[in-house]
């Protein structure tokens, strides 16, 4: 009988190694080919699994984005909808890569990334309150908004230690605060 890593393909075992990989040697210097020596498996069994090696930190929350996105195009009040990033939302790849960006080597890439999805979820919000009424100024401001408290509330979580806590009443507070008073 073996020890060791399991010769196994997971999505689980490719992004434990690839975060291995990451805190050893950082985020630019590790391959696609490295994880997948590391997982014991071929480098197009890493892909059929993930696309990249970004989505390997942003795979699981790109998928929540998307729903968020399909249900705010839906919601009477869309940012609302938001809500549902959190539902199940457990430590992962993300969360790990937010606590050890400097480790990691990829604080910057993080920032990019995060920029990014923040305008897609913003974008959709905007988008749907355009669609209810209101002037593109005011939605692409609390679009803006929005976008940028599902992200804030990510990183305050992960900072906060994801395994101690539920990432919904923060996210709940951070959308909170987007919310205009009367």
């Amino acid at each position: 009988m073996s020890s060791g890593r399991p010769k196994s393909s997971s999505r689980d075992t490719l992004a434990e190694a690839a975060c291995e990989l990451f805190l050893e040697q950082g985020y630019a210097a590790t391959s696609v080919s490295d994880i997948a020596v590391r997982a014991g498996v071929s480098r197009s069994s890493f892909f059929n699994y993930f696309s990249s090696k970004s989505d390997v930190i942003w795979g699981g929350f790109d998928a929540r984005a998307r729903a968020a996105c399909d249900a705010i195009a839906q919601a009477e009040i869309p940012i609302t909808a938001l809500r549902g990033i959190a539902v199940g939302f457990a430590p992962d790849s993300l969360a790990l890569a937010i606590t050890h960006a400097d480790a990691m080597g990829l604080a910057h890439d993080l920032d990019a990334e995060r920029a990014l999805r923040q305008a897609v979820l913003g974008r959709a919000v905007s988008d749907r309150l355009v669609a209810q009424g209101h002037s593109r100024l005011v939605a692409d401001v609390r679009g803006a908004a929005a976008g940028g408290a599902v992200l804030a509330a990510v990183w305050a979580w992960s900072a906060a230690g994801p395994a101690r806590a539920e990432l919904a009443p923060v996210l709940d507070e951070a959308l909170a605060i987007t919310v205009p008073s009367a």
